[in-house]
């Protein structure tokens, strides 16, 4: 299974964001609230006194749930009632408003969704000013990621697509949940590479994280059996995480948080 270049799911499965926002900011799991802090909490200085926050494919909206900062324009390819503004990922389209203007891009778990991750970098750069960043949460293509999509049937994976062709997709724009989670390690695992076609960022933050936290949180778009735990123990889980990690980066991690800085 590590070594297994390409896997489809039999199905492409659908999330319904209005019962997913439901579980997010009505109910109390603390193990998923957790999850969130982790993955949000760190962008909190880096978007402090910013003017000009945009998240693309913001999807469920979760990104409210721990920051908190109305200033954050929401995008998503589909027009939700709380998305401000209907954007195709693929080919981010502003306007001439926002060229050079734009402080800071979001992107949580929704790159790996785009069919073409290169030209969305490099049209976020048109829109990003001089310094401005993108912040970036995507899943890592460890051995326990791709043992459970497998297991679950969920997410498919390809390492025999190049990321890094602007003039080609990758799959299929044909729904927003088509999707390939090798998208981030492709990219960022090899930092050199990665400048060769993207000269206009430098690479500040190239992290791995995620294991024990985000198999007892009960999934953000799912609803896994988790055991609830109070946040002693879940931080405590944080940490084996880190430790496990730090040990066997390609085996455990599930998350890879990213910063890109335009130069």
């Amino acid at each position: 299974m590590f070594f297994i270049k390409e896997y489809k799911p039999k199905k492409i499965k659908k999330s319904n964001l209005r019962k997913v926002r439901l579980k997010i900011f009505n109910k109390i799991n603390k193990n998923l609230l957790f999850l969130l802090n982790k993955r949000f909490l760190w962008m909190k200085n880096l978007i402090k006194n910013k003017k000009i926050i945009i998240e693309l494919g913001s999807g469920n909206g979760c990104i409210y749930k721990v920051l908190k900062e109305k200033k954050i324009i929401l995008t998503d390819i589909v027009k939700h009632p709380w998305i401000d503004k209907k954007i195709d990922m693929t080919n981010v389209n502003l306007g001439k408003k926002y060229l050079n203007k734009v402080d800071v891009f979001i992107i949580n778990h929704s790159l790996h969704h785009c069919p073409n991750p290169a030209r969305s970098l490099k049209r976020m750069s048109k829109y990003l000013k001089r310094g401005g960043l993108i912040l970036m949460n995507e899943p890592e293509t460890s051995f326990v990621l791709k043992f459970l999509q497998i297991l679950l049937d969920d997410e498919g994976w390809s390492y025999k697509k190049d990321v890094f062709n602007d003039k080609k997709n990758i799959f299929k724009q044909s729904s927003p949940w088509n999707s390939n989670t090798a998208i981030a390690n492709i990219l960022f695992r090899n930092e050199k590479k990665f400048k060769k076609h993207f000269p206009q960022y430098e690479i500040n933050k190239n992290e791995l994280s995620e294991f024990f936290i985000f198999i007892n949180s009960s999934g953000v778009n799912n609803n896994i059996l988790y055991i609830p735990m109070n946040n002693l123990f879940l931080s405590l889980f944080s940490y084996i995480d880190k430790f496990l990690i730090f040990l066997f980066p390609a085996f455990f991690a599930l998350n890879r948080s990213v910063i890109l800085k335009k130069i």
